[in-house]
């Protein structure tokens, strides 16, 4: 039997926002999930407040995405009154930008030797201890994160279980040799610290009729 498991999720609702280079005013979003975003979530879901310890994360090797539907990204703009300078000379009304997905679904594979660790995200997920959100906590899932209850965690590496879906379906993996380079690994969610991971993408094959 492998020494290798996948535990599968689904993120799916409305609006998304994955941001990782997010500054000042402007807050961006990814194109699908990040590392430090699904981390986040299963934070929520076990109850561990942020600054808290989450080194345990780091026996998840690799995290993959599926995506099953490209969300549209847009734009909201959120005016703030009353905001102090910097200087402190007084008040000023500020605009942000915010951008989120639309109407997107993904399929999250998060791969590890250490299967009573995904079994446990798998149970506090299914029955989480704070609320869940996509990114931001205006935005809720649309449908429960675990796919198969009675069996989430599965024997085998993330291709096999990322790259059998929809024909053409984009697919991230991480990869040590990976072509793309985003620096969403959390070490510390209290300090905003994190490390780069490397990540390639391909393509669900087209299924060849017999």
């Amino acid at each position: 039997m492998s020494d290798i498991f996948t535990l599968m999720l689904r993120l799916e609702g409305p609006m998304q926002s994955w941001g990782y280079r997010s500054r000042f005013d402007y807050r961006d979003t990814a194109l699908e999930p990040t590392r430090s975003g699904v981390i986040g979530l299963v934070c929520a879901a076990m109850g561990i407040a942020r600054g808290e310890d989450i080194s345990r994360f780091d026996a998840i090797s690799r995290m993959g995405v599926r995506v099953e539907r490209e969300g549209k990204v847009e734009r909201d703009y959120h005016t703030a009154l009353n905001v102090i300078k910097a200087d402190g000379s007084g008040t000023d009304t500020v605009v942000s930008l915010r951008d989120y997905l639309a109407d997107a679904s993904f399929t999250i594979g998060l791969e590890s030797n250490k299967r009573d660790l995904l079994d446990e995200i798998a149970k506090a997920l299914l029955s989480p201890i704070w609320t869940l959100f996509l990114g931001r906590k205006a935005f809720p899932l649309a449908v429960p994160p675990i796919i198969e209850p009675t069996n989430p965690v599965k024997p085998g590496m993330l291709e096999e279980h990322l790259l059998n879906g929809e024909s053409n379906s984009r697919v991230i993996l991480e990869s040590l040799d990976g072509e793309r380079t985003q620096h969403d690994s959390p070490l510390c969610f209290g300090e905003r610290r994190f490390k780069p991971r490397r990540m390639t993408v391909k393509f669900v094959p087209a299924s060849i009729n017999p």
